[in-house]
């Protein structure tokens, strides 16, 4: 990731969080503010919206009880007569005194008189159901007798004013005992009267507010309700806590009780949230404005480091890559100033100076020793070698480096080498390892590598390190010394050390039940050839022979050489037929003429035993009598093969 890059995820996480807390502390500070003032705003609604009902209740009862302490009333109670309802009742009163029913009740709760609005009974804006004119009569005043309009107690005050919901429909009930003039004689009855809460009266209601009104069902109060009046003759109020139904509406409901605290319906009233929305709107306009000076703020931070840090540093990163292995002749970094950046270009070309001197320092001692010294990583890849290890394998440097050591060597040693490179990350400081190289040019020459780890500032293995030593010297004359222990100098073939441990081993080999034979072959008038054309003749002759068995005999059989003109032979995995027909080769090609200078010697022939195992002997000194008794008889014969008979 480049610098410019690392910048601007520095710088736009760091914007976004300011921006992101800005915003936070708007939506918890200043909008909260706000949110509260529409709250207030909201209670304030609902204080005048119930001021204004308690002042309805109180005016309505005010007119009321003008007509109910009166005289008149009194003794229309006490001695009802047609007149005083044609004079006192008719419609046009209840109309101007905003009522929508009048009934005059007496002590046992007769209807002396009443009257209705029969267009407002007709068509109620129920909030529940469409109740009858005749049903809602009887509803609201059985309503009234279950609130005790009657329940005088002597008392010419003992008024009711409630806002009650009567088989559906939402209605203001009132009721005022009836006394004299003076409201001090003992009631007679009470005249019970009121309105319905239709949507006309809604309206005008909510013409006095800024708010919307809706008349609802009672609800069941809950948590975080509190009483806005106390339940009493005239009733009780609920205010519910303030629901926000959206970003723009906040709601409150005032429930209104009866004086059982009974809840009856309920006035929903819903307010725009002015203040949140001009909140939000200069909130938002605020976070825009921030976020253009920020942004110019930053582009000019940027283009201020662009031009005077980040494309110096780029100049410091493109001098320093240019630098390398490739570059003809020692590579400085330009004079850049004297602030931290030119001060980082000095300490470079120092390091520079420093690690070019340490490097010739490190090649000269790597080219001046003969060995071959090579670095590999962790999974193998040939990193760097020195001179003498190219001129050991006959490689390039650029042939091996970036290549894998599996490719110097056969599939077996590479699980050797794998072995051996386990045993170095697993702690060994040093591990030996020798075996056979691949040369350019085809050869295998065995050499010996020590290998050991290399580390890195935190000590943790990161590859090899070794030292390539040619030993294919010291593995031929090891390899000379087995010739001469174990190969008969003359024809090449096995001695008879070499046959004395390999006979044991065959018969190892083949104690699963395969067979082996043993042939003991010897020269028929060999002496003749030594004492008339002389020992170099005689040897002459026994190189042939040896020659001949060789170019005979196919793998794994072996030809050995016991001494003078005996040899013999082990067949392993072979039957009696088959060691037979070997036989009778091996004769035909040994009779064959042989030549001392350039004298053919005709004579010479040659006699073969044969001994097989397990059919003639099951051990060692038992095959070898038993062979050396089939040749015996072979040799009587002269120019013949004898299998071996008990």
């Amino acid at each position: 990731m480049t610098l410019r890059n690392r910048l601007l995820l520095l710088f736009l996480p760091l914007l976004a969080l300011i921006l992101l807390g800005i915003w936070q502390l708007s939506e918890h500070i200043l909008l909260a503010r706000f949110d509260r003032d529409d709250r207030q705003r909201l209670y304030d609604e609902v204080r005048v919206l119930d001021n204004r009902l308690a002042f309805e209740k109180k005016r309505h009862l005010d007119l009321l009880r003008s007509y109910a302490w009166w005289d008149a009333s009194y003794r229309f109670v006490a001695h009802p007569t047609p007149g005083f309802v044609r004079e006192n009742l008719d419609i046009d009163m209840l109309g101007n005194l905003g009522f929508d029913f009048a009934l005059y009740l007496d002590r046992q709760g007769r209807v002396v008189a009443q009257r209705w609005e029969e267009a407002r009974l007709a068509a109620p804006q129920a909030i529940t159901g469409a109740p009858s004119p005749e049903r809602l009569r009887q509803a609201l005043l059985r309503s009234a007798l279950d609130l005790g309009v009657l329940d005088l107690q002597g008392d010419p005050s003992r008024s009711l004013a409630q806002w009650l919901l009567v088989d559906g429909t939402p209605l203001l009930l009132l009721s005022q005992p009836i006394s004299d003039n003076l409201g001090q004689a003992e009631p007679v009855g009470a005249i019970v009267a009121g309105y319905l809460l239709d949507q006309r009266r809604v309206n005008a209601l909510q013409e006095q507010m800024d708010a919307r009104l809706q008349v609802q069902a009672g609800v069941t109060p809950g948590d975080g309700w509190r009483a806005l009046r106390v339940p009493g003759r005239n009733g009780g109020a609920l205010l519910s806590p303030r629901r926000v139904l959206d970003a723009d509406t906040q709601q409150a409901t005032l429930l209104f009780l009866d004086s059982a605290d009974t809840p009856q319906f309920s006035l929903a009233i819903n307010k725009s949230r002015v203040a949140y929305r001009q909140g939000q709107e200069a909130i938002r306009l605020f976070l825009g404005m921030t976020l253009l000076i920020t942004l110019a703020g930053l582009l000019l931070a940027y283009l201020v480091l662009e031009f005077w840090v980040i494309r110096r540093v780029q100049r410091l990163n493109r001098g320093v890559a240019n630098i390398g292995a490739d570059s003809a002749g020692p590579a400085r970094l330009a004079d850049m100033g004297r602030d931290e950046v030119g001060q980082l270009a000095c300490e470079v070309n120092q390091m520079l100076e420093r690690l070019e001197r340490s490097e010739a320092r490190d090649r000269a001692i790597l080219d001046s020793i003969r060995d071959g010294y090579f670095e590999m990583d962790d999974s193998g890849v040939v990193l760097t070698v020195n001179a003498a290890f190219c001129r050991l394998l006959g490689y390039a440097a650029e042939e091996v480096e970036g290549h894998s050591y599996r490719e110097l060597l056969d599939e077996q040693d590479v699980a050797r080498a794998r072995g051996l490179y386990q045993q170095v990350r697993d702690g060994e400081q040093e591990t030996t390892f020798a075996a056979p190289f691949k040369r350019r040019d085809g050869q295998r020459m065995v050499f010996e590598t020590k290998v050991s780890p290399i580390v890195d500032a935190q000590g943790q293995f990161c590859g090899f390190r070794g030292i390539l030593r040619d030993i294919s010297l010291q593995v031929a004359y090891q390899q000379r010394l087995l010739d001469l222990a174990y190969r008969d100098a003359l024809t090449g073939l096995g001695n008879r050390k070499a046959f004395g441990e390999q006979l044991p081993l065959a018969l190892q080999r083949c104690a699963e039940g395969t067979g082996l034979a043993l042939l003991y072959i010897d020269l028929d008038h060999f002496k003749p050839v030594n004492d008339r054309y002389g020992h170099a003749a005689g040897d002459a002759v026994l190189v042939a022979v040896g020659e001949r068995l060789r170019g005979n005999l196919r793998q794994p059989d072996m030809a050995f050489r016991l001494g003078g003109d005996e040899f013999a032979v082990i067949l392993e995995g072979v039957d009696c037929s088959t060691a037979e027909a070997l036989a009778g080769r091996l004769l035909a090609c040994l009779n064959q003429d042989y030549h001392a200078g350039e004298q053919r010697l005709e004579f010479l022939s040659a006699s073969i035993g044969i001994a097989l195992y397990p059919a003639d002997a099951g051990d060692t000194d038992g095959l070898l009598q038993a062979a050396d008794s089939a040749m015996y008889r072979a040799k009587q014969q002269r120019n013949h093969y004898s299998r071996y008979r008990a």
